[in-house]
């Protein structure tokens, strides 16, 4: 038992979620393999595409398209798995003289690097020279680490191309240096998760592989027993010209694509016409929220209404700064020159800082509230509209103990996320979910990062909050979410910048959900939690919904929509 749960989570690590032999094959069927000499398949695993690649070389008449020997080069981390794919191509070629193979363990992206895949120059003799492949076929790592002793160096030659930055994510790299890979003309065929459809932080990856060839996508159902995350077959060619992006077999317009802030691939041409207006980042700046990096030590659940307790006491004390506490601490355990040189020079003058100490008490102590040392703090839930605090978070001095705690420890709690929204009012939502599922927030809260929050930007009247909740419940707003901006369940912060602002909701309508919105919330503690099926909730759903927009209609806002955008809509 132990045995398996390490293999599984050693395989987690290296983002190992190996390609059933059937569905590599069938994914071999799709491809002409007699038209190319040289193929890699770069995280070859335990030989699925290796192995059908060999089958079907040798049950096809094999025309070259050079007078080179036919070449098949696989790669694999995993010295097991290394050995597995050595030995299914040894079965399968060791009697053939025209193919040359070579099965190697090692690190991908160190081999890319170690190659004149960087120089820009011409093509080398290295394994992984540029653009030296036909065909790169396979299903790289998904959610793996990086080798620490490159990482840097990766995200600086493969994090940014064409002016976007690419995400570093272990598929996302592995798609950007096979495109390097590739000669013109030259086909990838990647299974990838989904995530490349619409996510933010994708937009990069996807402007790359628009600008370099043709994307054709096919979804792919029940990918493995081994994860239920959905999956896509990635057939990029690349090329000049033309450039298209098709989704099972079906083109998706490319102005309708570069009219969305993501240049998402989930867009329609009905949702592509509701981003010819304003987004909701015009009008409102929205945040992500703080990890205090352990909750338990400032972070009570309230009890019957009105009280807490409290089963710690904070204490501060002056501790000797030295560089050996300050490498326990960073990240990689590694500090800039210029860091380090003023820890060694703070370290020899006996420099102190303050820091935290938490002493457990014998019994908690009880907290009414409200007290002025502890503040509401803003955890996700999925009510709708409005819902009282849940929780408080120990805020004496200004969350000094909190903010020490942070400022002390390791490197990824140093920075304080939304600091300078807390205690402003605005919008809020669980960041995982599968819809938004909005709330008012009142001033005075702290920010916790699993529930985003918006703000309304300088100027904007605040009864905008009232109307984008009213918006953010509506199923069109949902339906433009989860398809369009990002069909995954985190709704982050910039998910919400993203949206579209409904301006072509007319005045009336818009003031009748502000007010309603408003009535909701100071019902909530007489009517109840909010659903979907009250009929308050579809009312309000029945405006954002109008199946028209009508040409010169008035804007609900104080940005006037110029005439050309507003056009009749069949939604």
């Amino acid at each position: 038992m132990r045995q398996r749960k390490h293999e599984r989570e050693r395989k987690r690590q290296r983002g190992q979620y190996m390609t059933p032999k059937p569905l590599a094959r069938k994914i071999l069927d799709r491809i002409p393999i007699q038209d190319y000499a040289r193929i890699l398949e770069p995280s070859c695993g335990d030989g699925s595409f290796l192995s059908a690649i060999a089958d079907k070389i040798m049950d096809t008449p094999y025309r070259k398209v050079s007078d080179d020997t036919v070449e098949i080069v696989g790669i694999e981390i995993d010295p097991h798995l290394e050995e597995k794919s050595r030995s299914l191509m040894k079965d399968r070629l060791s009697l053939s003289v025209s193919h040359r193979w070579e099965v190697r363990q090692s690190d991908f992206f160190k081999e890319y690097l170690a190659s004149s895949a960087l120089s820009g120059g011409p093509r080398g003799d290295g394994l992984l020279s540029r653009e030296r492949f036909d065909l790169i076929v396979g299903n790289p790592p998904f959610g793996g680490t990086f080798d620490h002793s490159i990482e840097d160096i990766l995200d600086a030659r493969l994090g940014t191309r064409l002016g976007r930055k690419i995400k570093k994510e272990t598929y996302a790299f592995f798609i950007v240096a096979c495109v390097d890979l590739l000669r013109p003309g030259g086909r990838l065929v990647f299974v990838s998760s989904d995530t490349l459809l619409t996510i933010p932080t994708m937009t990069g990856l996807r402007h790359f592989l628009m600008r370099r060839g043709n994307v054709e996508l096919s979804d792919i159902d029940n990918f493995s027993e081994e994860t239920s995350y959905p999956m896509l077959l990635l057939d990029f060619t690349k090329s000049d010209e033309p450039r298209r992006v098709t989704r099972n077999s079906v083109e998706i317009d490319g102005d309708a694509i570069r009219s969305t802030p993501n240049l998402s691939w989930g867009i329609t041409p009905d949702l592509a016409r509701l981003f010819s207006g304003p987004l909701l980042g015009d009008y409102f700046v929205a945040s992500s929220g703080m990890t205090t990096g352990k909750n338990e030590l400032f972070v009570r659940e309230i009890i019957d209404g009105d009280r807490i307790l409290e089963p710690y006491q904070f204490e501060f004390y002056d501790a000797r700064v030295t560089l050996d506490y300050e490498l326990e601490r960073a990240r990689l355990g590694k500090l800039s020159e210029k860091r380090r040189r003023a820890l060694e020079a703070a370290e020899a003058r006996g420099d102190t800082e303050r820091r935290l100490r938490v002493v457990q008490l014998s019994e908690p102590t009880p907290i009414q509230l409200p007290d002025p040392r502890y503040r509401p703090y803003n955890k996700a839930n999925n009510r709708l509209v409005f819902s009282d605090p849940t929780h408080y978070i120990y805020w004496e001095d200004e969350g000094r103990a909190v903010l020490t705690y942070k400022r002390t420890g390791n490197w990824y709690l140093r920075g304080v996320g939304g600091q300078p929204y807390f205690g402003r009012e605005g919008i809020t939502w669980p960041l995982v979910a599968s819809r938004f599922n909005p709330r008012y927030l009142p001033p005075g809260y702290i920010l916790d990062s699993g529930a985003p929050c918006a703000f309304v930007r300088e100027g904007v009247d605040r009864n905008e909050i009232f109307f984008i909740i009213g918006w953010l419940l509506s199923s069109l707003a949902n339906r433009i979410l989860k398809t369009v901006i990002n069909h995954t369940r985190n709704i982050q912060s910039k998910d919400f910048e993203r949206m579209p602002y409904p301006w072509w909701v007319n005045s009336e309508d818009r003031q009748t959900v502000i007010a309603e919105i408003k009535t909701m919330i100071a019902d909530t503690a007489t009517h109840g939690p909010w659903t979907r099926t009250d009929a308050q909730v579809r009312q309000i759903d029945d405006i954002f919904a109008l199946p028209r927009i009508v040409a010169n209609e008035s804007c609900a806002h104080d940005h006037p929509i110029p005439a050309e955008q507003l056009t009749l809509l069949d939604l």
